[in-house]
């Protein structure tokens, strides 16, 4: 008796959009923008939600980061600076967005410089979402 289930056409590109980046997924809420590397210094880290809130060394901005299960969140200790890799998102959805603000959130083939993101980040902190991806001490 053959207990494998076969896959149709349908359920094999679900599968494959829930194992690729969310940015490639169709119900995606959030777009990949960019990737830089930035030093920053640890403020504060919450283990339960798995973020840590970090001021960028250039700009003298805080903002908040979300750490992914495959980054040692432990390893991270506040009060040390780092040489940070981050992935920059914005918000798919940009109803809420004044609709000046909204070009920046919409138009994704313009290339922004990382400092443009963590300014925007305090106007609209629930637009844009910083993730961790691997970091170094300095």
């Amino acid at each position: 008796m053959n207990t494998r289930k076969e896959l149709t056409d349908k359920e094999e590109y679900s599968y494959g959009c829930d194992v690729l980046s969310d940015s490639l997924s169709k119900a995606s809420e959030w777009v990949y923008r960019i990737f830089d590397r930035r030093t920053i210094s640890i403020k504060a880290k919450n283990d339960k939600v798995r973020k840590i809130a970090a001021v960028d060394l250039a700009t003298n901005l805080s903002f908040a980061i979300d750490v992914p299960m495959e980054v040692s969140l432990e390893s991270l200790e506040v009060s040390k600076e780092y040489f940070a890799s981050i992935k920059v998102y914005t918000a798919q959805n940009t109803e809420a967005a004044p609709p000046g603000a909204a070009e920046f959130f919409k138009v994704v083939d313009v290339d922004r410089p990382m400092d443009e993101f963590i300014k925007a980040y305090w106007l609209y902190p629930k637009m844009i979402k910083f993730e961790l991806v691997e970091f170094e001490s300095t």
